[in-house]
């Protein structure tokens, strides 16, 4: 299992697009969290299987019918342990 961090950069906030990561992790049953950055970014983190995890991150990346992603940067690390049931929005 892995856990990958996700920074997003582009037109990524204002445009629904926390919800929109929210169903597709739902679909993909990925757990973890996602967030707004105060510099316009988006955060997340994601875990699960690393075939379920690419393909999350390529809807993600090119889905979403009002957003503009310009940049993902992704550090990802290997868990042993599933530490969430669910994926949420933080604050």
């Amino acid at each position: 299992m892995l856990k990958y961090n996700i920074i997003i950069s582009g037109e990524v906030q204002g445009v629904g697009y926390r919800y929109f990561v929210v169903r597709e992790a739902a679909r993909f049953r990925i757990g973890g969290w996602v967030k707004n950055l105060s510099n316009g970014d988006v955060e997340l983190l994601a875990e699960g299987e690393k075939e379920t995890l690419d393909n999350f991150v390529n809807t993600i990346k090119t889905k979403h019918s009002w957003a503009r992603v310009d940049d993902i940067k992704i550090s990802k690390t290997e868990t042993k342990e599933k530490e969430f049931k669910n994926f949420n929005i933080i604050y």
